[in-house]
């Protein structure tokens, strides 16, 4: 049951810290969690077998677009399943049950759930960021041609962490309603499938869509490609519009698990 003293913002920022690091730290140590991360840089880094090739700038490119494509993609499953995972790991083990006998409210809790998932979806991202990086400098250097703009791939980066975060949220929202974690980080899945068909949402028969998030929006192979620099308006724009939504499914989670039993 929620605590009913309010005893500050401060109060209630240090315990969904708490619950973030903790969230965090499960995080860190899920196997699911390493399988990812190494798959994901075993497929960044078989994009070197092309160096037998010399494509010239259009490699560079071609390792550009596949590797954000590899960190696009594992970044979102890992946000649905361990979202998933984490939320009903607690839920099983009762540890949910006695950080709420504490003094910590339940959209606390549920925030601090977030912010954790969306510390280690920071950590992934970066770690296979500045691998790309690293490839992309050195096969470069070795085709003699000048080295991608690095704040280009960290924008793109950024892009492909806000997509991730914004999947973990709708996995969130399912999460604090559904029976296990096998159905809620199915249908995370499914929503962000659905939210890939929302450029689809002039189509009469899918006019439905326009309700739901455009992930098509975080594109950050088109991004790299540009190759001009993202504007700070068009950038702050877009994580404006993920933080929107962010907030709303946040918002719709800790409404639907105030009322869960426990």
């Amino acid at each position: 049951m929620d605590d009913p003293r309010h005893d500050g913002a401060a109060a209630s920022l240090r315990r969904l810290r708490l619950i973030a690091r903790h969230t965090l730290g499960e995080a860190v140590h899920l196997r699911l969690t390493l399988l990812l991360g190494l798959a994901g840089a075993g497929l960044v880094g078989a994009a070197l077998g092309l160096r037998d090739f010399n494509f010239g700038g259009a490699e560079l490119k071609f390792l550009g677009d596949f590797g954000l494509g590899v960190l696009g993609f594992f970044g979102m499953l890992l946000a649905a399943l361990t979202m998933a995972q984490l939320f009903f790991r607690d839920l099983e083990g009762r540890a949910a049950c006695f950080a709420l006998a504490r003094p910590v409210r339940r959209w606390e809790y549920v925030a601090g759930k977030f912010a954790g998932v969306a510390g280690v979806l920071a950590i992934f991202t970066a770690t296979l960021g500045l691998l790309l990086a690293g490839l992309l400098a050195g096969r470069a250097a070795q085709l003699g041609l000048p080295p991608p703009d690095l704040r280009l791939l960290l924008g793109a980066c950024g892009v492909l962490w806000l997509k991730s975060t914004l999947v973990a949220a709708m996995t969130l929202l399912v999460c604090s309603y559904a029976g296990s974690a096998l159905f809620a980080s199915g249908v995370g899945l499914m929503l962000t499938l659905v939210a890939h068909l929302r450029p689809l949402a002039h189509d009469g028969g899918m006019g439905w869509l326009r309700v739901w998030p455009n992930l098509a929006l975080f594109d950050g192979e088109s991004l790299l490609n540009a190759g001009q620099p993202v504007s700070a308006a068009w950038l702050l724009g877009l994580t404006g519009y993920g933080a929107a939504y962010v907030l709303l499914f946040g918002t719709v989670a800790a409404l639907a698990f105030r009322h869960r039993e426990l």
